[in-house]
């Protein structure tokens, strides 16, 4: 099959949030032919096309401005959804263009910003990636800002309800990476969604030459995204002197690109790391003798809590962080989970004291990441669904 595969952004390089786009290209490159239109921001640099091309026909970006912030998220928001944003309609015009001189059998969509770029595919099957439910991330961080951040978050909230409910409609297919961002959406299994779990990268995610160190605790991901600032923010600020009163010497580290002053100011504390970007992440992990997510507010699948599980390191998660991992089955990781800060410190100084009396690392956790988060199953999810939609077209 011939694939017309539109992100929100370049899935490139493996430290972005759009990796799952880069291993799922890779997966299709095995048998099917794509070609990739992203959305870029201004620190792009062209040379990471490169790393796309061994996967695709042709790659194509369209640079769009990338202010931080709540306005300025939802400023870019309005634009996209008004057909303002002029990097959204130049996506538009090139898929529009394509597909009158190719012939293409479906288009794979991911991102809620571009979603006007759907427009003028109309004859086209779309199987929409919504990944997670966006609009359960967005409500869940009210309850953690200020009032004056409301009207903001509000706003976003709107917009992304919007145009989840639009791609509800518009889809022959949905696809999600957790079962609780489908039910969140479609209300329980449906024949129109299927499950596409992110993977890891085994051979990459190995302990290679662990260096446990007792009473480091670990934190990673990018720290711009706000479900994880306020992660790293509440480990700081909250959980880590509650572990100290019985770990005195416990540390907590940080790991991950663009902290807010916010979380490096944290970092001046005692006993706790901001490390900002790093360029590998595994030697962190292999320091550690737990890894924390203590995520209050989110949604989708937790990439880091899969790294570190990959590890072998011994995870305390919230009931967030945890259920992102559960399969359709019922299974659930095998993972300490705490609800708030008391019991999370609780549960990481005894994950602590077990390091500290047996530093084996914990096989079970890289077992349950090998049987159910692997890429090559995860690019078999898809081909099915896109053998199913192709007949479904053709019938």
């Amino acid at each position: 099959m011939r694939i017309l595969y539109l992100t929100n952004g370049f899935p490139f390089p493996l430290t972005s949030g759009y990796l799952r786009h880069y291993f799922l290209i890779r997966e299709l490159a095995r048998q099917h032919r794509v070609s990739l239109l992203s959305i870029v921001g201004p620190q792009f640099r062209p040379e990471l096309t490169e790393a796309l091309r061994p996967f695709t026909e042709r790659v194509l970006t369209f640079a769009a401005p990338r202010g931080r912030g709540l306005a300025a998220k939802a400023g870019r928001r309005v634009r996209a959804l008004l057909d303002w944003e002029p990097a959204v309609r130049q996506m538009r015009a090139a898929a529009e263009e394509l597909t009158r001189a190719e012939q293409f059998d479906a288009v794979l969509f991911s991102g809620k910003q571009t979603y006007p770029a759907l427009e003028g595919l109309r004859g086209l099957p779309v199987i929409a990636d919504l990944c997670d439910a966006t609009s359960v991330r967005v409500r869940g961080r009210m309850a953690y800002v200020g009032v004056d951040r409301l009207p903001w978050l509000l706003l976003e909230y709107a917009q992304v309800r919007r145009v989840e409910q639009a791609l509800l409609r518009r889809a022959e297919h949905l696809l999600f990476a957790t079962c609780r961002d489908r039910d969140a959406l479609t209300g329980g299994a449906t024949p129109r969604a299927t499950v596409v779990p992110n993977g890891v990268d085994l051979d990459y995610w190995r302990p290679a030459a662990p260096d446990h160190q007792p009473g480091t605790i670990v934190f990673t991901g990018a720290m711009d995204y706000a479900p994880n600032t306020d992660a790293a923010l509440y480990l700081a600020d909250e959980i880590l002197p509650l572990v100290r009163r019985s770990e005195p010497d416990a540390q907590v580290l940080i790991v991950g690109r663009d902290p807010p002053e916010q979380l490096r100011a944290a970092g001046r504390r005692p006993g706790v790391t901001v490390t900002g970007f790093v360029d590998d992440v595994r030697p962190y992990l292999e320091r550690a003798a737990v890894f924390a997510a203590p995520l209050r507010y989110g949604a989708g699948i937790q990439n880091k809590v899969l790294e570190a599980m990959a590890m072998e390191v011994p995870v305390v998660a919230t009931p967030l962080a945890a259920d992102g991992l559960r399969t359709e089955e019922g299974e659930r990781p095998p993972v300490v989970v705490a609800s708030d800060a008391a019991s999370f410190a609780e549960a990481l100084v005894r994950a602590i004291a077990a390091r500290r009396r047996d530093p084996a690392p914990d096989s079970d956790a890289r077992r349950f990441v090998a049987r159910h988060f692997v890429w090559s199953e995860s690019g078999q999810r898809l081909d099915r669904v896109l053998s199913r939609v192709s007949r479904s077209i053709e019938v």
